[in-house]
């Protein structure tokens, strides 16, 4: 049994956004927006075939990243964060300025588009013990970020009228942060 208790990362029942990392078998850090689900005690990430789960399919390993930066979430969820946004911790990747972060151990069960892939936790460490209050403008980055990458998948009018919704949140909730990331999201989709 693991020594990680993930309530001290702020981990409870449903699903926390984090940004998870991992590896290819050939040392490429690959870094995206998920939902982290727990739920009768179970922890779980549910992954659409992707570079992710390809990922946990050669090293099954992953690290759920703790971040408060709506711009790297955006930047994760639309293109590549880069080295320069990865640093290596007992060797495997962890975001640059993670408030926490928590390894995991997965076993996949492969599904034809979705997989379902059981964390069990190995190590973790907590960086930072910000107290921010919630904010509405970052949970609707949040939101128009999921909404983005379904817009780029299936370009669907209904995806972008989603975020324009969230950007008016943003725009009236979001502090300077949350703007920039609702700009670059509209650059990163083409809007």
């Amino acid at each position: 049994m693991s020594s990680v208790d993930i309530r001290e990362f702020g981990i409870h029942d449903g699903i926390s956004e984090v940004i998870v990392t991992t590896m290819s078998k050939d040392g490429v850090p690959n870094a995206a927006p998920m939902g982290l689900h727990q739920k009768d005690g179970r922890l779980y990430l549910r992954l659409f075939n992707s570079k992710t789960l390809d990922n946990i399919l050669e090293k099954p390993l992953a690290t759920a990243n703790i971040v408060d930066d709506p711009v790297l979430f955006v930047r994760s969820a639309l293109s590549d964060i880069g080295h320069e946004g990865i640093e290596f911790v007992e060797g495997f990747p962890v975001l640059k300025g993670a408030l926490a972060w928590i390894r995991f151990e997965c076993k996949v069960r492969k599904g034809e588009d979705i997989s379902v892939v059981e964390l069990s936790p190995v190590s973790g460490a907590v960086n930072s013990r910000t107290v921010k209050p919630i904010n509405r403008g970052f949970n609707a980055v949040i939101e128009a970020s999921v909404d983005a990458t379904r817009y780029v998948i299936f370009r669907e009018k209904k995806y972008l009228e989603r975020i324009g919704y969230y950007d008016k949140l943003v725009r009236k909730c979001g502090g300077a942060q949350e703007k920039e990331a609702m700009q670059l999201l509209y650059e990163l989709i083409g809007e």
